[in-house]
């Protein structure tokens, strides 16, 4: 009987020595249930976390890219910011530049005579007085490390961590013109993911500015523009007449432009650089015929924004209002562009003057940075759906890459008559 009770419970018995051992059924299973996962439950396992992982990235990562964007449009406000205090202080926004083989000269301040672009200009008012005048006297014995420091000096209020931090990049075109119109060779320099408006077109000025200014014509002088039939594009022809003869017996179209039609359709602003400081100087006493008959039909310096070739803009000037009107904001590079000269909008230091390195204009509409497309002219940014813009009364709006592209290229604009709101994205 109590053999078959043992039986029952599980338990056997054997005798061995004389002594009686007995093992229960049920603590061996108990055992071997503590003994670890099976290989179902860890793969089970592994899996729930893998997709946990992958419910949670996402978010982190969007929450990280929020981020970047508050960084990316408080230095806008930033840059906004300085320009104001430049117009405060010396009573007009800061100039462009002479072109983009010309860098800053401290000595020749934060007018029409600086060859300097306005980032360099703004330098001060970004608290880096030392930088701007780090070039002063340069003699000609150190001059290329003088002006290697100033282009090549990181200053994160000029970047989007969204795109890239502030490093230097090797440059394309190596040699540029200093203090005393000396020759510069740089091999790297920083770039900007920030640029200033030039308004609404960079190539080229409606031909009805040329009549606006006919009465000042020297005798006999002749313009190139750019015959565009409306309603038929590919009809259009470059053309080189007396001014006279324009005024009296064209046949007048609105879409009409000065300069020559390839180049102003090829997408790159149209630009020309002094070669010299007396070149330069002289440039800027040149009435407005005088500077449509230069090779880039003046196009740098008949802009609508607040920033452009030997510009001098004043508030006065922001006839739509500088509640209405773009004054900074992000610029479009090219992906592949980030760390390489590839990107003509994109080439050249941040303290050059003049060109579409440092402005952008608002007649192509804005863009997110794509791969292996250069856009030299637009706005955009490194972000999938939205631009940090600030106006001219220093807000800063994030803008959708939605935006109809007329209320883009009005708000372009500082005197069309447009007036319009920034729509909110």
């Amino acid at each position: 009987a109590q053999r078959g009770i043992f039986a029952r419970q599980g338990e056997s018995t054997r005798a061995k020595g004389g002594t009686v051992q007995r093992s229960s059924g049920t603590t061996s299973l108990v055992a071997r249930s503590r003994s670890g996962f099976t290989l179902v439950e860890l793969l089970v396992v592994i899996a729930i976390l893998g997709t946990l992982i992958g419910l949670t990235l996402p978010a982190v990562q969007r929450s990280r890219e929020t981020s970047r964007k508050l960084n990316c449009a408080n230095n806008v406000s930033q840059l906004a910011k300085a320009m104001l205090h430049h117009e405060s202080a010396l009573q007009h926004f800061p100039s462009g530049g002479w072109g983009n083989t010309w860098l800053g000269v401290a000595e020749r301040g934060s007018g029409v005579a600086q060859p300097g672009g306005w980032i360099y200009t703004l330098l001060p008012y970004l608290e880096q007085r030392p930088l701007f005048d780090s070039v002063e006297a340069a003699s000609t014995g150190n001059i290329d490390t003088a002006y290697a420091t100033l282009a090549s000096t990181p200053l994160s209020v000029l970047n989007c961590p969204s795109r890239r931090s502030s490093t230097a990049i090797p440059l394309q075109v190596v040699s540029y013109r200093g203090d005393e119109g000396v020759s510069v060779t740089l091999r790297e320099a920083t770039r900007t993911d920030y640029a200033a408006n030039g308004g609404s077109s960079a190539n080229c000025p409606p031909l009805s500015r040329l009549l606006s200014s006919a009465g000042t014509a020297p005798q006999n002088a002749r313009v190139t523009f750019c015959h565009r039939p409306p309603g038929n594009p590919a009809n259009a022809r470059t053309l080189t007449l007396p001014i006279q003869a324009i005024v009296n017996g064209h046949a007048q179209h609105d879409e009409d432009t000065l300069g020559d039609c390839a180049a102003c359709d090829k997408g790159v602003p149209l630009v020309t650089n002094p070669t010299t400081l007396l070149e330069g100087d002289a440039w800027r006493q040149e009435n407005a015929i005088e500077k449509m008959m230069r090779s880039d039909a003046g196009a740098p310096d008949f802009q609508d924004g607040f920033v452009h070739r030997m510009s001098r803009v004043v508030p006065a000037h922001i006839r739509d209002g500088l509640s209405n009107t773009y004054l900074v904001g992000e610029k479009y590079v090219m992906v592949d562009a980030y760390d390489a000269p590839v990107d003509e909008g994109d080439a050249e230091p941040m303290v050059a003057g003049y060109s579409g390195n440092t402005l952008r204009w608002g007649g192509l509409p804005p863009s997110p940075d794509a791969v292996g497309v250069s856009r030299p002219m637009a706005f955009g940014s490194a972000h999938a759906d939205t631009f940090a813009m600030a106006f001219g009364d220093g807000r800063v709006q994030t803008m959708s890459f939605a935006i109809d592209p007329d209320v883009h290229r009005a708000l372009s604009a500082r005197a069309d008559g447009g007036g319009v709101a920034p729509p909110t994205p």
